[in-house]
Parts: structure tokens; C-alpha cells; sequence
């Protein structure tokens, strides 16, 4: 038999010995990378389907009740900052942007729920990329910080300084 063999491997020549390496490997290319592949689509399908079954379900309860919902919300607000630490850090992210802040007017107005919003009027002045910035920077490193409005304004249509009036709300969640 291992003589047949031999015979065989001799006649196929260097196109057929190749044709039979590549086969080989496909064939271990398949059982190494494809078949895992198929078995985590299949397993993610049957997941899907369940989930669409269970979303089709009119008896389908959602698991987590509204109170951990609220207290989910809540927990986000729950910082360790103070309000003077967040207002400092509007101050730097400003400063480091090249924006002038001029007089600021801060409002605190006590919500319904457990949360305070510190209403702040900030008039600023600079080009358009740096207050662009500036807001861009402090929606991002103060996290509990909305914008509520924005408002630009050119003395001249030429003019590269943009007077702008900013409305944010700091919320806080009350000790």
C-alpha cells in the first residue's frame, strides 16, 4: 500500500502535490476558523429569535421596576464634585481655550425630584472655533453640564470675535 502511495504522489507532479495542499488546508481553514463561526451565528440567532418572541409577548414583563430605573438616574448625578468644583472646572475650560468669560448670573432653581439645577448665564467672547470648543470641552469633562441655548452675534460681518450668550444647567443632586 505505502508503495501505491508513492506511485500516486510521483505521477501527480508539483500542480497536483499543490492541489492537494490547498485542499488539506481549506479543509483545516473550515474545521479551525468557519465551524466556531457558524455555531456563535446559530447560538446568536436563537438569542434573537427569543428576544423577538419575548418583545411579541403581550404577558412579557420587563425585568427592572421603575424605582431602579429612578434610582439608576439618580445614582448618575451622585458625584463627588461640588458645585463650586464644577463651576472652577467651566472656569479652566474656558480660560484654556483662549473664550473671555465676562460677568456670569447663576440662578438655582430646586426641582421637584431630588435633583437642583444651577441655571448659568455665561456671555462670551471669541472666534467661532473656540467657543465651539470651549462647549464641546465642558459637555465632556462635566458630565452633569446641559446646554439649553446658544445665541452668536458679529458686530461687523467681517468681524472674527463672536459675542455669544450661553444658557447651561448644572444639575445636582441634593444632599
Amino acid at each position: 500500500m505505502p508503495r501505491e502511495i508513492k506511485s500516486l504522489v510521483a505521477r501527480l507532479g508539483w500542480p497536483g502535490k499543490a492541489a492537494v495542499a490547498l485542499l488539506a488546508l481549506t479543509a483545516l481553514f473550515y474545521q479551525a476558523a468557519l465551524r466556531p463561526l457558524d455555531a456563535q451565528r446559530e447560538s446568536l440567532e436563537r438569542s434573537a429569535d427569543g428576544a423577538r418572541q419575548q418583545r411579541a409577548d403581550p404577558n412579557f414583563v420587563r425585568t427592572a421596576s421603575a424605582s431602579s430605573k429612578l434610582s439608576a438616574f439618580y445614582r448618575f448625578f451622585d458625584r463627588e464634585e461640588s458645585t463650586t468644583d464644577w463651576l472652577a472646572k467651566l472656569y479652566a475650560i474656558a480660560d484654556k481655550g483662549g473664550v473671555s468669560l465676562q460677568l456670569a448670573e447663576y440662578r438655582l432653581t430646586r426641582g421637584p425630584g431630588r435633583l437642583d439645577r444651577y441655571e448659568i448665564a455665561l456671555p462670551l467672547s471669541g472666534d467661532y472655533g473656540q467657543i465651539r470648543a470651549f462647549l464641546e470641552n465642558a459637555l465632556i469633562e462635566i458630565p452633569v453640564l446641559s446646554l439649553d441655548q446658544v445665541s452668536f452675534r458679529r458686530k461687523r460681518a467681517n468681524d472674527l470675535t463672536v459675542d455669544t450668550d450661553v444658557r447651561l444647567t448644572l444639575h445636582v443632586l441634593r444632599p
